[in-house]
């Protein structure tokens, strides 16, 4: 504020100087106009005048004067009142003096915002003059004396309150005018800062829009993509062969493919949005909902063997469920893919039946083979009951044997009838056509009774057939007539091996093997195997003359179509070993094994 004080009184000076030259040329001009031959020194004097207002001009402009224009004001106000004075008492004139002195103070204060101070001091400044004008030229202060003082004091005084009174409203106008500008800059400023803030969050904008264009377009092709992938998704499930759904944890079908829609007869729109129970009967729902279950707690694949009831019967299927999860890992579904496998299931039974026609074909065979050994085995007690019988009858006629003595002649003849019947049992046993049904049975067992089969044969080689069984073997899942009948071929083929090469033995050792399933081997000291190319298990594949070749090929088969495994090894010194496994088990297998398979399926769950 105070600088702008400043420039405004150097201004207004500057404007008083220009006044003041433009004052003193009207008075040259006139003083010339009225009277031909002014005074010369007037002249001089308007001269001087005229000069000192230049050079003070000329000062105003240099910047030691431009800060402190006050004092530079007063001294010219002083020089001019001065001057002014000077030229009144030459000329004597005391009005002219007074008034233009007077006019000069009242102008001064109405122009120039130098405060109170200054104002008195021009006030005085100008008094002084116009007294010692009016001194010099009258010799006093005029007729009356007092008159002319107090018009100047009165008009000093006035131009006094006039300088305070315009003082304090410039300044209160330059403080306005000041309080405007800073508005007017602040305001400015505010918007500069924002049309800057406009252009850069118009720019943001524009980067925002061109980011959610771009973003919009990379969602619009990741949903073509999205669709394009699920059309794709679709179509390789509809062109699928197995039934494909996906069911969530309440059972509620979400998906299902063209393959399931053929089978069950029903469109998706029917399906979808209902549980299993909805649709499926209520014994095949609880069973589909077992397994949903299962797969949902244990977290991964699982296999089932499921039936379901269709128009044309029963239809078996292979299914393999696995979960659905969401994005924190925690199963919310089950999918599903159900392969129908009911002509395999039929194949397989037709095989099963042809095998076990064939394993009865081996073992009429078998029987055949072993007629004449059989027959002597079975003369053997029928013999010992017709000597018994007729030495008994023999002493009765005689009366030479009493009732103690006849009674253990008639024991051994019950045991030689019995063993007689054991013989025929086993060999009936053996010859029948077995059903398919598995149990768990002791495999000991069925090892002995196989061995009592070529005991005869075996005793009249010279052969020495020695059981090596594990004590407490536990039992094992199968159907006891067809393991009896690989015992039997593999001890058969051991016994003529041995004869062949002029061995002596044969050992069959049975043992738990891993855990889960028992071994039985059957070692002798005969020709061994051929070479090692030879498929000993092929079909039709003989050492013999005589041979089918099939015996070893049913065995496999039979022990395979058991879930276990036959191979043979060749012995260190000479021989050959064959080895057998197959699973253990209780009753309870047994009995699933042997089950339908919705039963096994249900069990599973």
């Amino acid at each position: 504020m105070q600088h702008e004080l400043r420039r405004l009184i150097l201004r207004r000076t500057r404007v008083a100087l220009c006044l003041g030259i433009a004052t003193v040329t009207t008075f040259v001009i006139a003083n010339h106009a009225s009277s031909p031959g002014p005074p010369r020194w007037t002249d001089v004097l308007n001269l001087v005048t005229l000069l000192l207002i230049g050079i003070a001009f000329a000062a105003s402009k240099v910047p030691f004067v431009e800060r402190r224009p006050i004092p530079f004001a007063l001294l010219i106000f002083a020089v001019g009142c001065s001057l002014r004075s000077l030229s009144g008492i030459w000329h004597g004139d005391v009005v002219p003096t007074a008034l233009l002195l007077g006019g000069l103070t009242l102008v001064t204060a109405a122009t120039i915002p130098w405060g109170l101070f200054a104002q008195m001091t021009i006030a005085l400044v100008a008094g002084g003059a116009i007294g010692l004008n009016s001194y010099l030229v009258l010799g006093n202060f005029g007729p009356p004396p007092w008159q002319p003082a107090v018009s100047v004091a009165l008009m000093l005084v006035a131009s006094v309150v006039v300088a305070v009174e315009l003082h304090r409203h410039r300044i209160q106008m330059l403080v306005d005018n000041l309080r405007r500008r800073e508005a007017e800059a602040s305001l400015a400023d505010l918007n500069a800062e924002l049309e800057q803030r406009v252009i850069q969050r118009t720019a943001e904008l524009a980067t925002t829009t061109q980011r959610l264009e771009r973003e919009f377009q990379e969602h619009q092709a990741a949903v073509a993509q999205l669709r394009e992938s699920e059309r794709r998704l679709q179509e390789v499930l509809d062109h699928a062969l197995a039934a494909i759904y996906l069911r969530d944890a309440e059972g509620r079908y979400l998906l299902i493919n063209r393959r399931w829609e053929e089978v069950a007869g029903r469109p998706a729109a029917e399906v979808v949005g209902k549980k299993i129970d909805d649709i499926m009967p209520a014994e095949l729902a609880e069973v589909l909902i077992a397994h949903d279950r299962e797969v949902l707690v244990s977290g991964k694949s699982l296999l089932f063997e499921e039936v379901a009831p269709l128009e044309d019967g029963l239809h078996t299927y292979i299914s393999v469920k696995f979960p659905q999860f969401d994005s924190d890992g925690q199963p919310v579904g089950v999918w599903g893919i159900s392969t129908d496998i009911t002509e395999q299931k039929h194949a397989e039974e037709r095989a099963r039946q042809h095998q076990a026609e064939l394993a009865h074909v081996l073992r009429l065979s078998t029987m055949g083979e072993m007629a004449a050994g059989l027959a002597h085995e079975i003369n053997q007690p029928l013999g010992a009951v017709t000597n018994y019988a007729r030495g008994s009858v023999r002493r009765l006629r005689d009366r030479s044997m009493s009732s103690a003595e006849l009674l253990p002649v008639m024991e051994a003849i019950a045991r030689e009838a019995l063993r007689a019947g054991d013989i025929i049992r086993r060999v009936r046993d053996l010859v029948r056509k077995e059903a398919t049904e598995q149990a768990a049975v002791d495999l000991n067992a069925l090892v002995r009774d196989a061995a009592r089969f070529v005991d005869g044969e075996a005793h009249h080689s010279a052969i020495g057939v020695q059981l090596v069984l594990a004590p407490a073997l536990p039992p094992v899942v199968c159907n006891g007539v067809q393991i009896e009948q690989v015992m039997l071929n593999l001890l058969r083929n051991a016994t003529e091996a041995v004869q062949a090469s002029g061995g002596n033995s044969v050992t069959v050792t049975t043992a738990a093997s891993r855990g889960d399933t028992v071994e039985v081997t059957v070692c002798d000291d005969g020709v061994g195997l051929p070479e090692s190319s030879a498929d000993v298990f092929a079909p039709f594949y003989s050492t013999k003359a005589t041979g089918l070749g099939m015996g070893l090929s049913i065995s496999r088969s039979i022990i395979e179509a058991h879930r276990g495994q036959l191979w043979a090894t060749r012995n260190a010194d000479r021989g050959s070993t064959f080895h057998f496994t197959l699973p253990v088990g209780d009753a309870g297998d047994g009995a699933e094994h042997s089950a339908p398979p919705a039963m096994r399926a249900a069990s599973r769950a």
